[in-house]
């Protein structure tokens, strides 16, 4: 099958990370495989074969003209379209791609543009649910993200500090100032921690100021971009979520592949991940964007490590089974071929 895949953003998130992950598994299961992108975005990068196309904004002719050409070129049978603009190129009447387009819908700001498309691919029930709704006439295939998993084994339980960790873009979405209000209360409590938050993003300068003003700056750690984050999460002894929103948490199933234990506010795509149907849980949930309950939730994880291990043990092998890369390409060739 021949497969156009289409982001338009040059940004480094899990949108702009999926998106390659597709190409890869796609050529990996012997699909003929060809990106389009920005030039300088994370396609451009990472994938060949590889054009590049600039869309200055969402229904962009020029963009949509472009993406017309190398349809005629290289004839595909299916347009694979993840993000709003891309999704908005593919369907232009310009461009005249919307019977070959899939969009994959990775969050809830799904555009009336989507309604066009032939399909859609949705990473959450949350996301299927939304977009049915929305759209209740348009064809949808569930298709959770996935990711070429490093499997590392559950350490033993910390005999020194407990280090947490949390890993994301440093968005207000992903809730890191809740997460460091939890911190703040475990150490009034007495509980000895150390917290290290890998990331980047608009929220650094504010969330080390917050990190300031409670006095926490010895027991917590900005890492940075990290271009491991096996390496990185095996480091931690618990890896918390804090995001307010979260449509499916990739991360999650990262951790859980590193053998680290998982605490998550219970959200979209963190609860789909962590309390599968008809299995027991695979982390630890508790409300949602409440730092007194996540405070109480980490206590908890620490307080019983043999069950807390026992339990990573297990969502270790569920990930790998669930979420990884050939996990992903298996579910996405058998969708496209029903196409």
């Amino acid at each position: 099958m021949r497969i156009l895949n289409l982001m338009l953003a040059k940004g480094r998130g899990g949108l702009e990370t999926m998106a390659v992950r597709y190409h890869q598994a796609l050529s990996a299961g012997g699909h003929e495989v060809m990106s389009l992108g920005h030039p300088q975005g994370e396609l451009a990068r990472l994938t060949t074969p590889f054009a590049p196309i600039v869309s200055h904004f969402s229904h962009d002719p020029l963009a949509a003209l472009a993406v017309r050409r190398h349809i005629s070129r290289f004839q595909p049978d299916l347009i694979l379209c993840h993000g709003n603009r891309a999704i908005a190129t593919a369907v232009h009447p310009i461009c005249g791609g919307a019977g070959k387009t899939l969009a994959v819908v990775h969050n809830f700001r799904f555009k009336r543009d989507i309604a066009r498309a032939r399909a859609a691919l949705t990473v959450s029930r949350a996301v299927r649910d939304a977009l049915h709704t929305a759209h209740p006439s348009l064809t949808i295939f569930d298709m959770p993200n996935f990711a070429p998993l490093e499997a590392r084994a559950v350490k033993p339980a910390p005999t020194d500090v407990p280090v947490i960790g949390a890993l994301g873009r440093l968005h207000v979405n992903k809730g890191f100032d809740i997460l460091l209000e939890a911190a703040a209360e475990l150490v009034r409590g007495g509980r000895e921690v150390r917290l290290r938050i890998a990331g980047d993003g608009p929220e650094k300068a504010a969330l080390e100021a917050q990190t300031a003003a409670m006095g926490l700056n010895d027991r917590v750690e900005f890492c940075g971009w990290v271009d491991s984050p096996a390496d990185y999460l095996s480091g931690l002894d618990l890896f918390v979520l804090s995001s307010r929103v979260e449509p499916f948490g990739l991360v999650v199933t990262e951790a859980m592949a590193a053998g680290v234990p998982v605490v998550s506010f219970d959200i979209d795509g963190p609860r789909e991940i962590l309390q599968p149907a008809g299995s027991a849980p695979l982390g630890v949930l508790c409300v949602p964007q409440d730092s007194h309950a996540l405070a109480e939730a980490i206590t908890a994880t620490m307080n019983d490590w043999p069950a807390t291990l026992a339990r990573a043990e297990t969502a270790r092998m569920a990930a790998l089974e669930t979420y990884g890369q050939d996990a992903g390409a298996a579910r996405l060739s058998q969708i496209l071929s029903s196409l």
